[in-house]
């Protein structure tokens, strides 16, 4: 049977007692949890840290030297908890002074118990999207401080071998060509042999240098010999072996769809490469009911999954995210498992779409 959903807790701060009771037992009838009571501003403060409720809601007018809407705007600040005020007065300049801290909602008393649920209800909603939308704007501030970041240090690293490499190739080239201005005979023909040589061994540098950006085997022959290209390559370095099972595709997928398995493929064997201490790697690619399924499971360590959702929250687990990501763009759906011991799986699941046919 599924888990029953936990009540939404509620804090009340009202300095009418009988008026808090009635409150009370209408959110009880309604299926909320009253948490607790507080009749003045600085204990609606200290209840709030210490029972961190789902919801507060607070009287605006207290018998105490702070007010609701001062308690309000410290709980806002410090707690990011949703508050819905409650007041027998709608005077404007209250309203004014209360609009300041970006309440969820108004109850005028006396109300009713539906007034109650329609208002708690909305707050609490408000408050979940909008929750969901900073921990969304945190991932995305992380992904694209990290994609800068990698898009520099690819920069560097070709930078770097383009100086260090081809840079040496090329004034290699350059003194033999002024010595056989120089020279003549066989001391002029081994110059230029070399200079052959050395002009081999530089095509070679540039054409690992734009495979390793993008390999033209995922362009020329498409999905599965790149991946069969990339699991060998890592899997030469690794510890682990690769067991690729292609099934036989109907056509060429669409372009961005070949490039997003190609670069989750690549990503999920990097983390096996280095983490996962793997042993057997299987690839499955597939079609089936109009949609494309590709997977990589290893038999390495696993992870806490929860721990790593976590991290991938905060912005820590970039990897993640950039597969994740990668996998939305093209409508699909991307599903990791696993367990400290068990090895994990990366399943991605997207809408079939084939290359277009050339005008």
């Amino acid at each position: 049977m599924p888990l029953a959903l936990k009540p939404s807790r509620i804090l009340i701060i009202e300095d009418e007692v009988i008026v808090a009771r009635d409150i009370r037992n209408q959110l009880i009838e309604l299926g909320y949890e009253p948490v607790g009571h507080a009749t003045r501003g600085e204990e609606a403060i200290r209840l709030t840290g210490e029972l961190l409720p789902d919801l507060v809601l607070m009287d605006i007018q207290l018998a105490s030297v702070m007010d609701g809407i001062a308690a309000a705007q410290i709980i806002r600040t410090r707690f990011a908890l949703p508050v819905v005020f409650l007041t027998a007065f709608d005077a404007d300049q209250i309203l004014e002074r209360a609009k300041l801290t970006e309440p969820f909602g108004y109850l005028l008393k006396p109300f009713s118990a539906r007034e109650l649920r329609t208002v708690v209800t909305m707050a609490l909603y408000k408050h979940q999207a909008e929750a969901k939308l900073i921990s969304s704007t945190c991932q995305l501030q992380a992904l694209s401080r990290r994609v800068l970041e990698a898009q520099e240090f690819e920069r560097r690293r070709v930078a770097v071998e383009l100086h260090d490499e081809l840079g040496q190739l090329l004034t290699a080239i350059k003194i033999n060509l002024q010595l056989s201005e120089r020279l003549k005979g066989d001391s002029s023909n081994e110059l230029n042999t070399e200079n052959i040589r050395i002009v081999d061994d530089a095509l070679q540098q540039v054409r690992r240098l734009a495979t390793g950006l993008r390999p033209a085997l995922l362009d020329d022959l498409g999905l599965s010999p790149a991946l069969q290209w990339i699991a060998e390559i890592i899997a030469a370095r690794s510890s682990f072996s690769v067991h690729f099972c292609p099934q036989e595709m109907p056509q060429r997928l669409a372009p961005d769809i070949e490039t997003a398995c190609f670069r989750i493929v690549q990503e999920a064997l990097t983390n096996i490469s280095r983490h996962a201490q793997a042993t057997q790697v299987t690839i499955t690619l597939s079609h089936e009911n109009e949609a494309l399924l590709l997977c990589v499971q290893d038999d390495g360590l696993g992870f806490d999954l929860a721990a790593m959702r976590q991290r991938a929250m905060l912005g820590g687990s970039v990897g993640v995210l950039g597969i994740q990501e990668r996998a939305s763009l093209i409508g699909g759906h991307l599903d990791i498992e696993s367990a400290p011991g068990q090895g994990s799986l990366v399943q991605l699941s997207c809408p079939w779409r084939a290359l277009a046919p050339s005008a």
